[in-house]
């Protein structure tokens, strides 16, 4: 008897102790814990040429209005952050990543020249404010995800962000979903380069600084050639009262409304702007056909290896556009259109 009724008091101070009380008496329940955060480490590195002290930040796909993270590259272009939720839960989904060119950011020129800076000196801040490039990365729910950022990344995720933007069934969180665009937008950026990259993706593609000649690649011609197309974007030459920054922008503005109209009626006649737009690629195309070849001499002479690249032609006919979105019509929404439940 005496055991049970200490063994019941011993379990009333217990209650007593760990339940909390009102004023009128009424017993709350004890508080639990929050759960400890979640995080996602997000890392990559920022190449059109080496972008040092840009602003690098982190989106849901699903809101690309407001920034879960930030922070700045480094001297080597490099950035590291970690997005946070509390609930706990293992962060999945897809995800935005924007580098900007802001007052301090500077640029190592990858062409053979920007403008009057020689290849691998320094470009300004005042030529690069403004410059924006971007990518998108899905999340497995592991904690951390590479998202490397260069300007064709960027060409095939504004052939991305143009397409969902009028669909909003299309739900990029889905892994499945966000594989099948990455595809297709790269085969689309491909044929707007004259390259065929029917076979690869260009978020997986390891795109180098160009003005290091031992870092690119000579055993994987289409790596290379990439590259060397990446870094010839900074020889662009900006028009009146416009500056590098400008040059690139409009350049890729020009590749979104030039696929976003393909995409979206494979066999239309071009409109006004869609030919003003394909007129810009057609300009920097012809730059670039050439520049690649003089990149991949000069970098031949400093490693004294040979770099086989892709040619590629100086004029871009909007009817292979057009053919590689015939290739399938996942970007179109035909079997890519729908799926998934996740949020981000």
């Amino acid at each position: 008897m005496n055991k049970i009724m200490l063994t019941t008091v011993a379990a009333a101070i217990s209650l007593t102790l760990s339940a909390c009380y009102q004023d009128d008496g009424t017993v709350l329940a004890p508080n639990k814990a929050p759960p400890e955060p979640s995080t996602l480490d997000v890392s990559g590195s920022g190449i059109k040429g080496v972008l040092a002290n840009a602003l690098v930040e982190v989106f849901a796909s699903s809101d690309l209005e407001t920034a879960l993270a930030n922070t700045q590259t480094d001297e080597n272009g490099d950035y590291t952050l970690s997005v946070t939720d509390a609930s706990g839960d293992a962060i999945t989904g897809t995800f935005f990543v924007r580098v900007s060119a802001d007052e301090d950011t500077t640029m190592i020129c990858d062409a053979t020249a920007c403008g009057d800076v020689v290849r691998g000196g320094v470009v300004p801040a005042s030529q690069l404010v403004g410059l924006e490039l971007s990518t998108m990365s899905n999340s497995d729910g592991s904690g951390e995800i590479s998202a490397e950022v260069n300007a064709l990344t960027t060409l095939a995720t504004e052939t991305i962000l143009a397409v969902i933007e009028d669909d909003a069934d299309i739900d990029l969180s889905d892994p499945e979903v966000f594989a099948a665009f990455q595809v297709d937008a790269s085969r689309v950026i491909g044929a707007t380069l004259g390259l065929d990259l029917s076979e690869t993706n260009i978020f997986d593609v390891v795109i180098v600084d160009a003005s290091v000649s031992a870092d690119v690649s000579t055993e994987d011609m289409l790596a290379a050639t990439l590259t060397l197309i990446n870094g010839s974007l900074s020889g662009l030459e900006p028009g009146t009262d416009e500056t590098l920054a400008d040059a690139i922008k409009t350049y890729i503005a020009a590749v979104r409304v030039v696929t976003k109209a393909i995409i979206n009626n494979p066999g239309a006649a071009l409109d006004a702007d869609t030919v003003a737009a394909m007129a810009r690629i057609n300009a920097v195309q012809a730059t670039v056909s050439q520049a690649i070849n003089d990149l991949a001499v000069i970098i031949s002479g400093d490693t004294g290896v040979t770099v086989g690249i892709v040619n590629i032609p100086d004029v871009i006919n909007p009817s292979d556009i057009a053919a590689s979105v015939d290739l399938d019509d996942d970007i179109t929404g035909g079997t890519g259109g729908t799926g998934g439940t996740g949020g981000n």
